[in-house]
């Protein structure tokens, strides 16, 4: 399921150039200029905007362009797109095989901690402050990175520079745009490269040494204002502010339309208000937003505003495809918000091996939930992330309530050679989510059953298959059947895994998502479970398991919780948690039996690690 959230990286391609763009000045006298303008000592930039004192003002300055529901979202992202660690090859092959996860690598390289520019004398310093470089620079040539970036190409004839033979100056100043941006290396044509050779996926980005408090508030308001106006559609959508009203089915289904053709810019800043009850029963439904799977950057095509109920019910949604789809429910793709919503009798079927991050109310929340409920025979279907309120999920979902779903996991896996790890088939139901990765969940309330006839599924649970890398899952309910007929791992009547890992930043660059609590907490929860799931390991009466991800396993504290379960056919299940490696109990009751006899173990016997597919081509630790 985690790999299914990497992409929400492929949104930071966007945000890539960290300031202004300007046009090549080939004048002498004024790249002469740019020389004397930047003069100064500067450290990275992202190191040091990126610093936690600055997070409320990424906050404030990100909510000021795209609202105080998004901006938490969209500091995350602008943040994390320039806060790539590989560069040149090994960034290239990376990002071949795994393009949602490209990153600008925006630091110094080549062991540079400051760089100093004096006129036309340019150097180095390490991290030790000693010299690394240190050479007069003369004015060459205008030149291009990839045709989008243009500035001024500067040249040593020391014969010792190396990889500082050549620096390309973009026209940011401390004056301008309150930071500077370039490049420096030993080829020409290298340098001109975006995304191929040696330079390929970085640009250094400075900031003065001595910036004050005034500087680092402007720059960080420059990054904002320029890469979400553009995201926000600029000038076009400043009619954001006016709430637009839907109250008839020739409304909702235009709507949705326009999302998801991305001719409307995904609506970013403006505010949806249900306005009627909606029957869709006979329409043929188009879900609001989805990811364009043939461009994954092209972030239009998902919903980024509030879909506010106000109370009102959409009612006899059905939809179904065997096509390749990640995102698909009432609302595809939330970037946004989606609260106050009320959903009824919704049918939503992928069946297609590639169909991800499917649910009755809400594919894939990259955003916030809150206030969802879902009345009366609902079904879900599809083989990855599959969830009654939202299929797969990074960001918070809070008081929401299913009445009834039936949560469907489709697909088959093979472990017989013994390594479970995870698959991204036949993966993660939930009644309320299916995956989630990041954000939090609090104060849900769930009724229903999770059916998975195919061959070892994972992650199968009352809330949700996988609450994963979530600080928190609190004042949560559970009343569910689990039926798994061919073994599985990771099922528990609330999760079938959780925890966090004990560096809150492991996922940052690689998924976006930062943890701050460790072990994850999972307090005040209450689940009654019915499993029927023979030959199943990983087996908990709340709990699964933890995930063995970057060379440990993922933990959880369990809080003042309590459940009701009776187990049947799984194999050294625990009452509570199925494993559970770091992890703490505390104060809960547990009433369980396994195969009608008395459970009375807390954790169950489980030997084998249920891996992430990170670890797939390493040994897992011993």
């Amino acid at each position: 399921m985690k790999k299914l959230f990497s992409l929400i990286l492929a949104l930071c391609v966007a945000f890539c150039a960290c300031g202004a763009v300007a046009e090549a000045d080939a004048d002498v006298t004024a790249a002469e200029q740019l020389l004397a303008d930047v003069s100064g000592t500067y450290d990275e930039l992202f190191a040091v905007i990126c610093d936690p004192q600055y997070d409320q003002l990424w906050l404030d300055d990100c909510a000021a362009v795209v609202g105080e529901e998004m901006a938490p979202m969209c500091a995350e992202l602008l943040k994390t797109a320039c806060a790539g660690t590989i560069y040149g090859q090994e960034a290239i092959d990376a990002y071949a095989e795994n393009p949602e996860g490209a990153q600008f690598d925006c630091f110094f390289i080549n062991g540079v901690r400051q760089f100093i520019f004096d006129g036309s004398a340019i150097s180095g310093v390490d991290a030790e402050g000693n010299t690394v470089f240190s050479h007069e620079y003369t004015y060459m040539q205008p030149l291009s990175i990839g045709g989008m970036l243009d500035g001024s190409l500067y040249e040593t004839e020391d014969a010792d520079a190396g990889e500082f033979k050549y620096f390309l100056l973009l026209p940011d100043t401390p004056a301008s745009t309150y930071h500077i941006e370039f490049r420096y290396g030993s080829d020409i044509d290298d340098l001109t490269q975006y995304a191929e050779g040696p330079y390929a996926y970085w640009l250094a980005a400075g900031i003065l040494a001595d910036a004050d408090q005034a500087m680092i508030e402007n720059v960080i308001n420059l990054f904002c204002e320029e890469n979400l106006t553009e995201m926000a559609g600029g000038e076009e959508n400043e009619q954001a502010a006016a709430a637009i009203e839907i109250g008839t089915l020739d409304e909702l289904l235009a709507f949705a339309k326009s999302v998801t053709d991305g001719s409307a810019g995904g609506y970013a800043g403006q505010t949806i208000l249900l306005t009627a009850d909606i029957d869709c029963a006979g329409a043929e439904w188009t879900p609001i937003g989805t990811m364009d799977l043939n461009d994954m950057s092209n972030y239009s095509t998902m919903f980024m505003g509030t879909f506010d109920g106000q109370g009102h019910k959409i009612s006899n949604v059905v939809w179904a495809s065997d096509e390749p789809v990640v995102g698909a429910g009432i609302i595809g793709m939330n970037l946004g918000t989606v609260k106050n919503l009320v959903v009824e009798n919704s049918s939503m079927t992928a069946t297609n091996p590639y169909g991800m991050a499917v649910g009755c109310v809400v594919g894939y929340n990259m955003g916030m939930i809150d206030n969802v409920t879902l009345l009366g025979t609902n079904e879900v279907s599809a083989t990855n992330a599959i969830g009654g309120i939202s299929g797969g999920s990074t960001g918070p979902v809070t008081n929401c309530t299913v009445e009834d779903v039936t949560v469907h996991v489709l697909g088959d896996n093979d472990f017989s050679d013994g390594r479970i790890i995870q698959c991204d088939v036949a993966e993660c139901g939930g009644l309320i989510i299916g995956g989630a990765f990041g954000g939090i969940i609090d104060n849900c309330t769930a009724k229903g059953t999770v059916i998975a006839e195919g061959n070892e599924p994972v992650g199968l649970g009352g809330i949700a298959g996988c609450l994963e890398m979530m600080d928190s899952i609190t004042n949560c309910t559970a009343d569910v059947t689990i039926t798994s007929a061919k073994g599985g791992h990771a099922i528990g009547g609330l999760c079938g895994y959780s925890g966090t890992h004990s560096v809150g930043d492991i996922a940052l660059a690689t998924e976006g998502v930062q943890t701050t609590v460790y072990p994850g907490v999972i307090e005040n929860c209450a689940v009654t479970v019915k499993m029927d799931v023979p030959g199943a390991t990983h087996v908990g009466g709340l709990v699964g398991t933890g995930l063995y991800y970057y060379g440990e396993e993922t933990a959880f504290k369990i809080v003042n919780c309590s459940v009701k379960a009776e187990i049947v056919g799984a194999v050294t299940p625990g009452a509570v948690a199925g494993r559970a490696e770091n992890s703490v109990i505390e104060s809960c009751e547990a009433d369980v039996t396994l195969d009608g006899e008395a459970l009375t173990d807390e954790i169950g016997q489980t030997e084998t690690m249920y891996e992430s597919a990170d670890q797939s081509e390493e040994e897992p630790a011993a």
